[in-house]
């Protein structure tokens, strides 16, 4: 009777499967989450069992859902980097390695619908200060949306990088949302509306940057002019990256 061949060596485990970029980036992730949860409870510790509002409110939306890490492998003109970003500021403070103050006050507060279309002087001032990517060219919705994780990927290149630098390049993304869906945590790999918008005008001219992300099998997928397009391309990419038009999965490998 024939016999399997192994193909690791006897006694170690067999790697995981998926690409080991995108392996690397989701460790990345949850290795800052974990250790986030972990300084945030020997505070709790600290102080007697009792946290600040702020503090208790970002301690469960790690754990309990509510927080999103990414983090992105860069390459820009003939560099590359790697950086990891957190929806929360109290958070985003403790991350480490690749961090960064994820943009300007500007650039994460966004502007709001009215002045981002305005073809006025007047608020050329504050579009500027706002722009992100190739020439500033996309400017982020107000409420604090240039906040949220992959923004702040965009926020901090930009600064880094330029905005007359960022054309050309590549970013693959790893992307840990966790919601709280019916007192369960539910994973994604998706970017919000907002934020998938934000990396379609990366794509698209000026900037032309090639974006790939991680999917539920830890493969990159590329986005496409299929998944920007409107109506249907966030839920063209949502079957790329959770296997449903809706963000949202409760295991991943």
């Amino acid at each position: 009777m024939a016999t399997a061949s192994l193909n690791v060596k006897a006694g170690k485990p067999a790697p995981p499967p998926g690409d080991p970029k995108c392996l690397a980036l989701k460790a990345r992730n949850e290795a800052e989450r974990e250790k986030f949860i972990k300084s945030m409870e020997r505070k709790k510790r600290r102080k007697g069992g009792k946290l600040s509002q702020d503090d208790q409110k970002a301690l469960d939306k790690a754990k309990r859902g509510g927080m999103t890490y990414s983090s992105s492998q860069n390459s820009f003109g003939g560099s590359s980097s790697t950086m990891t970003q957190s929806s929360s500021g109290l958070a985003n403070g403790q991350v480490t390695e690749g961090g960064g103050p994820g943009g300007t006050s500007a650039q994460k507060g966004g502007l709001n619908a009215k002045k981002r279309r305005s073809q006025s002087p007047r608020h050329d001032k504050a579009k500027k200060e706002a722009g992100v990517l190739c020439n500033g060219s996309h400017v982020h919705p107000g409420g604090g949306k240039g906040a949220h994780a992959e923004a702040k990927i965009a926020n901090n290149l930009t600064e880094t990088l330029g905005k007359g630098a960022m054309a050309g390049g590549s970013m693959l993304l790893n992307i840990d949302w966790r919601k709280n869906v019916k007192k369960k945590v539910q994973h994604s790999g998706m970017p919000c509306a907002d934020c998938h918008k934000m990396l379609c005008a990366a794509m698209k001219e000026p900037c032309n940057i090639k974006i790939q992300i991680c999917d539920y099998n830890n493969e990159p997928q590329t986005l496409t002019e299929e998944d920007c397009a409107d109506p249907g391309g966030y839920e063209n990419l949502c079957e790329k990256i959770d296997g449903d038009i809706a963000p949202g999965r409760f295991t991943t490998r």
